[in-house]
């Protein structure tokens, strides 16, 4: 303790140039708090729309025995019908909690192509079928830019993305028309009624119409039937998918049905599998920041030894008048190193405190996403930062840390110095 005051008192003896040094760390750890909000609001909000319009926390999907990811945000849903999708889901909400699994919901959709016309225009479409009371998280994640939600029980109503609205020249109220092949290879036609448009800062949403399940089941001559299978746990953890995964499969595998297309099988992912486009997304964010970690820490961690170097420069003839009165060498050693530490340490508090601060001060207001690259990046067209506190905790322990070993070579210069150079300096 004794040391650390006077490691801290040697600080202030050299205010400019530990200022200087400190002001590196400052910038850096305030710098590396500044880009975990931002990369933990990137991931937590395009993790919220995978689980919420596409994957849920644990899928169950068609796959070809033969599936290769292409890694493209249409790997999360399935090409081919299972028929009793929704008796599954049923059976996965009763018999999951015998087995200590806490499921919330199990809600099938339908996930197929075909011909949007409306007057001479016509267009490819994604057809979506969804249970819109069973799904209000869908709502908040694409909320309507004009008219309202796709309603319950409304069997005519179609919820379009606004390119398709513009595409086709449509708007609330307006009939639009679907022509499909259905797995039989029969053609169906429906006629519905746009009841709303929305915006989705995301490319695989700009085909999206979203009808209501049973329109859907009866569109593709697929009662009962579904291409996905969405299960949202009460804990939604990465950590808690994993581990509830191999007992849905289980459960699936007892209770599916059996009546599927030739080579394929039903498959229960975990969401950061099912949807690994977008933690694509997460992890090329976590890798820039980790590069801009690693320059931060090096340009603080010269800083430092350079502060050091010319400490122990100037401070020769009291180095080696301790050194003569008996100080060993781990002592002068240890003297330095907490001087590293004290220096970071501070740095650290106050560059965090910056850091943190304009972290909460950005998820108040938000980032607008001005460009449609940055708006599916980020996952929506504003971006919220978020403020973890591990992200605080790793910034302020890392600058501490590389403060503290970047004083390690000075320390062991400045013990290296014989109490006769300090005849040199008086």
């Amino acid at each position: 303790m004794a040391l650390l005051r006077i490691a801290f008192r040697n600080l202030l003896r050299a205010k400019r140039r530990n200022i200087l040094s400190g002001g590196t760390m400052v910038l850096g750890s305030a710098a590396l708090v500044l880009g975990s909000g931002l990369s933990d609001g990137i991931a937590r909000q395009l993790t919220a729309s995978l689980v919420a319009t596409q994957t849920g926390h644990i899928q169950v999907v068609v796959r070809p025995n033969d599936f290769q990811p292409q890694n493209s945000p249409f790997d999360v849903y399935g090409q081919d019908f299972f028929l009793g999708a929704e008796d599954l889901a049923r059976s996965l909400e009763t018999g999951s909690a015998a087995l200590g699994v806490d499921v919330v919901k199990a809600v099938p959709y339908v996930y197929a192509r075909g011909t949007a016309m409306a007057g001479s225009r016509s267009t490819l479409a994604s057809i979506i079928g969804v249970d819109p009371e069973r799904e209000p998280e869908l709502q908040r994640s694409l909320p309507p830019a004009s008219g309202r939600f796709l309603p319950a029980g409304d069997l005519t109503a179609v919820y379009i993305a606004a390119p398709m609205a513009r595409k086709l020249r449509l708007a609330t109220g307006d009939a639009v028309s679907f022509v499909v092949q259905t797995p039989e290879g029969a053609l169906n036609s429906l006629d519905m009624i746009v009841c709303g448009v929305f915006k989705k800062a995301a490319p695989w949403f700009d085909g999206a119409f979203y009808v209501s399940l049973p329109a859907a089941q009866s569109l593709f001559d697929q009662p009962g039937g579904a291409t996905n299978l969405k299960i949202l746990l009460r804990d939604g953890g990465m950590r808690s998918a994993h581990r509830t995964q191999p007992i849905l499969a289980r459960l699936v595998a007892e209770a599916a049905p059996r009546k599927l297309a030739k080579g394929t099988a039903l498959q229960v992912e975990s969401f950061d599998k099912a949807g690994r486009f977008a933690f694509a997304i997460i992890q090329a964010n976590e890798t820039a920041l980790f590069i801009l970690s690693c320059f931060l820490f090096s340009a603080s961690a010269v800083g430092i030894v350079n502060a050091m170097l010319m400490s122990v420069h100037e401070r020769t003839r009291e180095i080696g008048t301790v050194r003569a009165l008996g100080m060993r060498r781990r002592l002068v050693v240890r003297m330095f190193v907490l001087e590293g530490f004290a220096l970071g340490s501070v740095a650290a508090l106050v560059g965090v405190t910056i850091g943190g601060a304009m972290v909460l001060r950005l998820a108040l207001s938000g980032i607008a996403m001005k460009t449609m690259t940055l708006a599916w990046m980020a996952g929506g067209d504003t971006l919220f930062p978020v403020l973890e506190p591990w992200s605080v905790a790793r910034a302020a322990l890392a600058i501490t840390a590389i403060s503290t070993l970047a004083a390690i070579y000075p320390a062991y210069a400045a013990s290296r110095l014989q109490p006769r150079e300090a005849l040199h300096h008086i």
